[in-house]
């Protein structure tokens, strides 16, 4: 297996789910191939600029570089075997709310198993994961974050997790003010037909980036199955 330049575990739906047809046709590609669809909506380039490079997913370990004597099989290795010993979670129903300007999905109602399930991929994997060099934790820390959000940069690599974490499947770049209440309108009509029924998280799947700008790729998916 190639040593890809990051790697990140995340949600994405199953191919055949109403949410993942909702997300290819607002991307205008296919998360898992990255295959164009001829159905897509049409997007300006710059709302989805940003969450095309991800891909249409919600993370649970965010992208990090593997230490040196870390092998992207040992990696594939400990993600199944996590996956293995944890049950399928319910996300519920998902809606559009605005997260950090960003246009987002996110539940309708909390369920503290997502989150516990994030942190589980945090934790577990988290000796998989190359430390910053001192100007990449400066370039996190100088975009503003709280106390508790540094101490989660110095220990896990990223602000967000703990009790800092919100599922959430981006939808846009950023986005100026005026402008939120505008594409959630446009999430609310176009998601008519796909965001009514509750989403699950079925798998933990590992995106993996080639270069510095490239786009994330789905490498593997790993059930969910503990019981």
């Amino acid at each position: 297996m190639s040593n890809y330049y990051r790697y990140a575990v995340c949600y994405t739906p199953h191919a055949d789910e109403p949410l993942a047809e909702f997300g290819r046709r607002w991307l205008g590609f296919d998360t898992e191939t990255r295959a164009p669809v001829p159905d897509a909506w049409p997007m300006p380039s710059g709302i989805i600029r940003t969450p095309a490079r991800y891909g249409f997913h919600a993370t649970l370990k965010a992208p990090f570089r593997l230490r040196d004597n870390k092998t992207p099989e040992a990696l594939m290795a400990a993600v199944e075997a996590l996956a293995a010993a944890r049950a399928p979670v319910p996300l519920g129903q998902l809606a559009p709310r605005e997260l950090g300007g960003f246009m987002t999905l996110r539940q309708t109602l909390p369920n503290p198993e997502v989150d516990d399930l994030a942190f589980a991929c945090v934790r577990d994997l988290d000796p998989f994961r190359r430390p910053f060099s001192d100007a990449e934790q400066d370039k996190i820390l100088d975009k503003g974050v709280s106390r508790r959000q540094k101490g989660n940069v110095f220990t896990w690599g990223y602000p967000y997790v703990g009790r800092d974490y919100i599922f959430h499947m981006t939808l846009t770049t950023i986005l100026a003010p005026h402008e939120l209440d505008v594409w959630r309108a446009r999430v609310i009509e176009l998601g008519a037909r796909y965001l009514t029924a509750p989403a699950i998280i079925r798998d933990l799947t590992v995106f993996a980036q080639k270069e510095p700008d490239a786009p994330f790729e789905v490498l593997q998916r790993f059930p969910l199955k503990g019981g």
